[in-house]
Formats: structure tokens, sequence, C-alpha cells
């Protein structure tokens, strides 16, 4: 079966091709950018996430084994990850459960990126 032909990447001002998903301008740049960050940031266990908070992860999802962004919207969906309400970057209890929510991927990614929106515009 023959291949897709690429496509113009959509990002503004970048020539690239888009092949397989990936831009042959802006993919390589992305990857080098999320390879500084991460190597930037330390590891999980650098970061604070120890045995402790995987045991406390465990817990946490066995007792809120949803997501809770989704069952306020009505949705029922499994929570995959464990999320501090208020971000440690920003003051919050790490290990206490009262700080913790369970969310699915895409709600967390949504939270996230409004947690970071927010403290961007406040730095």
């Amino acid at each position: 079966m023959p291949s897709r032909a690429p496509a113009a990447c959509r990002r503004p001002g970048c020539a690239g091709l888009v092949q397989a998903g990936v831009c042959s301008v802006c993919g390589p740049l992305r990857r080098a950018s999320a390879a500084e960050h991460d190597e930037q940031r330390g590891s999980s266990r650098q970061r604070g996430y120890d045995t402790r908070w995987e045991k406390v992860r465990r817990m946490h999802l066995a007792s809120e084994p949803l997501c809770r962004m989704c069952s306020h919207a009505g949705r029922v969906t499994p929570a995959v990850l464990v999320d501090h309400i208020q971000p440690i970057n920003d003051g919050g209890a790490v290990l206490d459960d009262g700080n913790l929510q369970s969310l699915c991927r895409r709600c967390h990614d949504v939270k996230t990126a409004e947690d970071v929106r927010k403290r961007g515009a406040n730095g």
C-alpha cells in the first residue's frame, strides 16, 4: 500500500512538510525543546515523587476511582492520575489527601495547562 503524500505544516510561518504526523522542520525543534525541559526539571524521584507518594497515589485512586472533573460534568470516566489541586510549585502539600483529586488524562492536561497559564500571568 502506498504511503500518504506529505502535507504542509499548519503552524504559521513554517515551511515544513508533515509525514506520519511529524513536521520536517518543527518536529525536531519540538523534540529538542521537550528533551531540554525534561532535563531541567529532573526525574520524578528528584521532584519528590518517591515510594511514599506511590503509596498515597494508589490509596487515593482506590478511594476515588473516577475522574472528579468528569463526574462534575455528568460523565463517568476512570481516573488514571492523581492531581494536586493546589500545585506543589504554588505551595500545595505533596502528600495531603485534601490537596489531591483523581483525574483522567484529558482533564489533567486541561487543568495543568490552566495552572501553567495562571502561573505565567502572575509570575
